[in-house]
């Protein structure tokens, strides 16, 4: 059986995007300006980890306001959580696959699970980043940030 992260590399090479092998399961990937994913293959406990870091670190006055804002972004996805390091305020968005050796994995699954990872981050980076720069948000609604406008002028 192939190394997962073996695959990674081959679809990563043709989104051309930069990334290093660390060892035979890690791997970092720079997916844009301001997102940094590490991904661990943890083949004993047959887990795949990825862990992009949104290149946002929240100062200490605006930490109960991120914590809001992360509870309120997390109810808003279905795969992965973000969540705020306590290790350099740093906010990360990640989530874990268990029994990855139980299925059929190919470049397909592998680019999907990228592409998600960059469209969960870049969904609430700019929501996150208001907050940790805009001293005048009172109230701000994550309903606000994400209204439907389809159809409407």
């Amino acid at each position: 059986m192939s190394n997962i992260l073996d695959i990674a590399e081959e679809v990563l090479k043709a989104k051309d995007l930069n990334f290093s092998r660390i060892d035979e399961n890690e791997m970092l990937v720079t997916l844009s300006e301001n997102y940094h994913l590490s991904i661990l293959l943890r083949p004993e406990y047959e887990l795949l980890h990825f862990s992009n870091d949104l290149n946002l670190v929240c100062p200490d006055d605006k930490i109960a306001a991120i914590e809001d804002s992360i509870i309120k972004a997390n109810e808003r996805i279905w795969v992965g959580h973000f969540d705020l390091l306590s290790n350099g305020n740093k906010i990360i968005y990640s989530f874990t696959i268990p029994f990855i050796f139980s299925f059929f994995f190919d470049e397909n699954n592998f680019e999907s699970l990228i592409d998600l990872v960059y469209d969960e981050s870049e969904r609430f980076y700019h929501y996150f980043k208001m907050i940790i720069s805009d001293k005048n948000i009172p109230n701000f609604s994550l309903s606000s940030l994400f209204q439907d406008s389809i159809g409407e002028a």
